[in-house]
């Protein structure tokens, strides 16, 4: 049986929802029934976060998931606002003049400590530039605004409880100190740093062409008094000249072919006469053999590297393999996901557009299933 599904989480979520609701009616403690209901989402996050973590290495794929951040910072909310009404132990407290706390540290903030290093080091990661961007619905949006947008989020619906009920958890706090660190380092000083680059590239710039001005300036004054001695002495035969400008302008035409000044595109590919043309071969035989995955596969593990769905040979859609991996995913998932990332989702390998265009490796689903699936 498979743990990682719907059904083990939602019978975890009504077992501890009853126990809970069962315990309010019967002892009319609202503590205890808040305890159990953070045990409840706390095993339920945890769980979900082994497991999918478990999945994407066993593909070898980035943790770039929207929900390994939303899970952490679920326990994290919540175990903020329950901490002071919960049934738990209290190891100290920090207290304003007046008397009411401000910070508390419990049983419940020490288990808070495992999401705040989680989210901790998601975020550097993001920011840090190690990964591309956050995966929601198996597409990868690239760049740091959804990572910010995500954090702040987090940070505002703490500092929105803090001033209304002026009490916080010390770990969250310490969170919200994290996060105004990676503000400052991934924001604020990258910022300073390209100004200042910027900066000292145009002053760097300015004193070259002030430098070329002056030396292209005396090259004109060395050339006008070249030009009046050449005139002043007219012994020079006519054939030699002509025999050395013959010789410049061929030296000239032979650099100009070496260094040749034409730009090429990014992402075309320039076909070279050396290459060698490779014959394709369409039999049965060698497609089925260069079908198989690398490694040693599973029937189990024969899901779109997408979708994560089983395949049906009722179904009308084609496969499109990885070049690189040979793992199969659904052809309309398959160009969806390369126009939002040009790696694969399970190798993060990455795949030519000519090989997107005219992909070698596209069959129908029964025909994956009856040569490689069924064989396996």
């Amino acid at each position: 049986m498979e743990l990682n599904n719907w059904k083990t989480y939602l019978a975890i979520s009504i077992v501890g929802l009853t126990v809970g609701i069962l315990y309010l009616i019967i002892q009319s403690d609202l503590a205890t029934t808040l305890m159990i209901f953070f045990i409840t989402l706390y095993t339920v996050a945890a769980l979900k976060f082994l497991l999918e973590r478990r999945h994407y290495k066993k593909h070898n794929s980035i943790l770039a998931s929207s929900q390994f951040l939303l899970l952490p910072y679920a326990v994290l909310l919540m175990g903020n606002y329950i901490s002071p009404v919960a049934l738990t132990v209290e190891i100290f407290t920090i207290r304003s003049s007046g008397g009411s706390e401000l910070m508390f540290f419990n049983l419940i903030s020490i288990s808070l400590i495992v999401p705040v290093i989680i989210l901790s080091i998601f975020f550097s990661k993001f920011y840090s530039g190690k990964w591309p961007g956050i995966a929601i619905n198996r597409k990868i949006n690239r760049g740091k605004k959804i990572p910010f947008l995500l954090h702040s989020f987090f940070i505002l619906t703490f500092l929105i409880g803090f001033f209304i009920n002026w009490q916080i958890d010390f770990v969250c706090f310490i969170f919200v100190i994290l996060y105004l660190v990676y503000i400052f380092r991934y924001f604020v000083i990258v910022a300073f740093n390209k100004s200042r680059r910027e900066v000292t590239v145009s002053a760097r710039s300015s004193t070259r062409r002030t430098t070329s001005t002056g030396s292209s300036s005396a090259t004109r004054r060395r050339g006008q008094v070249t030009a009046s001695s050449r005139s002043g002495t007219r012994s020079v035969p006519t054939r030699s000249r002509s025999t050395s400008t013959t010789s410049r302008s061929t030296t000239r035409r032979a650099t100009r072919s070496t260094t040749s000044s034409a730009r090429v595109a990014p992402g075309i590919d320039v076909p070279s006469s050396k290459r060698k043309m490779v014959k394709t071969t369409k039999t049965t035989t060698t497609v089925t053999k260069s079908m198989f995955p690398i490694g040693t596969p599973k029937k189990e593990e024969m899901k779109c590297i997408i979708c994560y769905m089983d395949f049906n040979k009722k179904e009308s859609r084609k496969i499109i393999l990885c070049p690189n991996c040979k793992y199969p995913a659904h052809e309309d998932e398959f160009l969806n996901w390369f126009q939002k990332s040009r790696l694969c989702a399970r190798c993060n390998q990455p795949i030519s557009t000519r090989y997107v265009n005219n992909p070698k490796y596209r069959v129908t689903v029964k025909i994956y299933i009856e040569k490689v699936i069924e064989k396996l």
